[in-house]
């Protein structure tokens, strides 16, 4: 009984990475302050303004996104009301988030063997590639689901110390040759990133959908019956590693549609992707080559 008591009041492994998490992953609060006002229907532009102001950094950043060939704009944009009017609520968060998550994951994550920077690179290619993919879907969420595919693989800020202690710590060469990173991370944590990722979004109080396609960007055996955010999101993540962005520079990137579709027979399902896929890769090129090194 007391054994079963215990076992019914383990918490899950993912939990112990999670704790104290703000002295490991400081919560980027004013990001998150914006993302909240931006979705509030009576938000007050000059609030908001004065609110993105209070962070230099921040402000900084999303002006350098916002005047980048990626939106298109003509006149340049000197303020954030500029943004704001110009932009619109919707673009706002975009650069919100994607500012503040350039100090999350610009470290290097050594137990992965990224280096500074590669995670970051990653990361936004992932969301630049889901907003793509959105577009040409028609759906209707695209601002969660870039969101979500910019903060997927954060689980790995926050296991790398503990990978790297398991691995030093490892004695005898294992028997078994793990297939992936996933495996790797749940023989030596009993968990992994993915998971991890997810907790902490809740933890920080990201809604579920953004918290789900983070949770789910490993595990394609269940795409078939998942949200389409998720589906989303695992594509754009499996895409961006197939191209190597991580570990290449832009004038070396190369995606070969037909070479693809013969290597991955499987993928899930999501309107208008397959048909559209040259021009789906081109306008992930374009976007992230205009952004890429802007923040």
């Amino acid at each position: 009984m007391g054994m079963d008591m215990d076992i019914e009041n383990e918490i899950p492994a993912e939990q112990k990475y999670i704790q104290n998490v703000d002295n490991l992953v400081p919560r980027p609060d004013l990001a998150f302050d914006v993302l909240s006002m931006a979705h509030n229907a009576n938000c007050s532009f000059s609030e908001l303004a004065k609110k993105i102001e209070m962070d230099p950094n921040l402000t900084a950043n999303m002006l350098r996104l916002a005047n980048s060939a990626y939106f298109g704009h003509m006149r340049a944009i000197n303020s954030v009301k500029d943004i704001i009017v110009r932009l619109g609520l919707e673009t706002v968060k975009l650069l919100a988030i994607t500012s503040a998550s350039v100090g999350l994951m610009k470290s290097p994550q050594e137990a992965y063997n990224l280096e500074p920077g590669s995670l970051w690179y990653h990361s936004h290619a992932s969301a630049v590639l889901s907003s793509v993919i959105c577009q040409y879907a028609k759906y209707h969420d695209s601002g969660s689901i870039y969101t979500a595919a910019l903060l997927h693989d954060i689980g790995k800020v926050l296991l790398n110390k503990p990978l790297q202690i398991a691995i030093s710590n490892i004695k005898v060469k294992p028997k078994k040759k793990f297939s992936n990173l996933v495996e790797l991370e749940y023989s030596l944590l009993q968990t992994n990133h993915a998971k991890v990722g997810k907790a902490l979004l809740e933890k920080w109080g990201l809604p579920e959908n953004i918290s789900d396609p983070v949770g789910n960007h490993h595990l394609p055996e269940d795409m078939e019956n998942a949200d389409m955010g998720s589906r989303i999101v695992y594509l754009a993540n499996f895409m961006v590693e197939s191209i190597g962005i991580r570990s290449m520079s832009p004038e070396n990137y190369a995606f070969n549609v037909q070479e693809f579709i013969e290597q991955n027979m499987i993928l899930p399902d999501i309107p208008n992707f397959q048909a559209n896929m040259e021009g789906i890769m081109s306008d992930f090129f374009t976007q992230f080559n205009e952004t890429t090194n802007i923040c």
